[in-house]
């Protein structure tokens, strides 16, 4: 017998059966852990379907949110698939007229491939290559970043698994009418930058800006920053944490950044805060400005 977990998904929204099953009310998103006793919720219902407890560090969708109700620590998805199907068909589960006529958010498409994130990358003079060089980043790095150059600005693709999910154009010397240092494509969205790095990551750097990510990368670090900006992180991002030993944040040195590594602090307790020296504003000012030994700085530093 073959059982669509889709269309169980489907027919059984997280927050209604969360709500029905647990008695409590999600309030901005939260809900206080059913399977211990607590002062503050910590249990986070996202609107995708998924949610996380960030006191236990563990999550799912509805699934496994039945499976951990019903069987505590001993869930195991394999073995108790079946009592969970069971369990939610008894619970009858019927999407409410809100959530029901809840219409889907139109958002603008990104209609850029890999196959564009290439051409831009395959075309890139020289000259142009010569500049990310420039930036402190070798042609290992600025290949496997796919960066490139689209006949006004540079590109610096965001990609997940091989899947663009956003592409930053930055300004040249060619003058396109556009004022803004950074630009991203239409359909972009937020997300972590080199998010594939956290697959079995021991130990990761959240910092500031992608050619920052990149350049830790270059020197042999583990790195990710939000592609939207200092204050950008989302709670919802500490769940691809949870396996890595060591998160340290080194964010810009200035206003915006040290309030930008306090919110990831906030929500990553255990990460560790690291401020780059006085007067060096970033990781691209600490490689290429001039910062005398700046690889003994960050392995004394970082790990």
């Amino acid at each position: 017998m073959t059982i669509d977990t889709q269309a169980i998904k489907a027919q059984n929204p997280l927050d209604a059966t969360v709500e029905r099953l647990t008695g409590q009310p999600i309030v901005k998103h939260k809900i206080f852990a059913p399977w211990r006793q607590e002062d503050t919720p910590s249990v986070h219902i996202y609107e995708d379907g998924s949610w996380w407890d960030y006191g236990a560090g563990k999550g799912g969708d509805v699934i496994d949110f039945v499976g951990f109700y019903k069987f505590g620590q001993a869930y195991n998805p394999d073995n108790h698939f079946l009592d969970v199907v069971d369990a939610l068909g008894a619970l009858d589960i019927k999407p409410t007229p809100k959530q029901a006529a809840r219409p889907a958010p139109e958002k603008p498409k990104l209609n850029i491939s890999l196959d564009d994130v290439m051409h831009w990358h395959e075309t890139m003079p020289q000259a142009r290559r010569e500049w990310w060089h420039g930036r402190g980043l070798d042609d290992a790095t600025v290949n496997r970043f796919f960066l490139g150059w689209d006949g006004k600005r540079y590109t610096i693709p965001a990609l997940y698994r091989l899947v663009p999910f956003g592409v930053k154009r930055r300004q040249s010397d060619i003058d396109d009418g556009i004022t803004a240092k950074y630009v991203s494509i239409t359909g972009s969205r937020v997300g972590l930058f080199n998010a594939d790095t956290l697959w079995n990551a021991d130990a990761v750097v959240v910092c500031e800006g992608e050619i920052d990510a990149m350049l830790l990368e270059r020197w042999g670090y583990r790195a990710v920053t939000t592609t939207g900006g200092a204050g950008t992180f989302k709670p919802e991002w500490v769940r691809f944490f949870a396996h890595v030993r060591r998160v340290v944040v080194l964010y810009d040195n200035d206003k915006a950044g040290r309030e930008g590594a306090a919110k990831v602090h906030t929500l990553m307790r255990r990460a560790e805060i690291v401020t780059l020296p006085d007067g060096v504003k970033d990781v691209g000012e600490l490689v290429t400005g001039g910062f005398p030994a700046p690889v003994s700085w960050m392995t004394a530093n970082l790990w």
